[in-house]
């Protein structure tokens, strides 16, 4: 199973446990690429496209201190359009600005 978008990590977490109890244990991953800064407050419906002020999560590891998490990873590249919202370019393409922004935005 994959969690990912720009949830934070505790509620990625919570819910990869719940659905965890639901599917007998089964193990899963984080997608950390884009979640420093949690989720776009009232956004709206596309909350979840190309938001801005977001940054890069909890860098790759599979150091996570829980045992059905099995890694935090990058697995959207960062700085990948999610479409032409917000002045991106189409889904999927790579946005310079963008990925500075990630970057720079990133806390530690």
């Amino acid at each position: 199973r994959l969690l990912s978008n720009f949830q934070t990590d505790t509620a990625t977490r919570a819910y990869g446990k719940a659905l965890s109890e639901r599917l007998d244990g089964a193990h899963y991953v984080v997608d950390t690429s884009r979640n420093g800064n949690g989720p776009l407050g009232a956004a709206g419906q596309d909350a979840w496209c190309n938001p801005p002020g977001r940054a890069l999560g909890t860098p790759p590891t599979t150091r996570t201190g829980d045992p059905l998490l099995d890694a935090y990873l990058w697995i959207k590249r960062p700085g990948e359009s999610d479409g032409s919202c917000r002045g991106g370019p189409s889904a999927g393409t790579w946005w310079p600005e963008y990925a500075l922004g990630l970057a720079r935005n990133t806390k530690g």
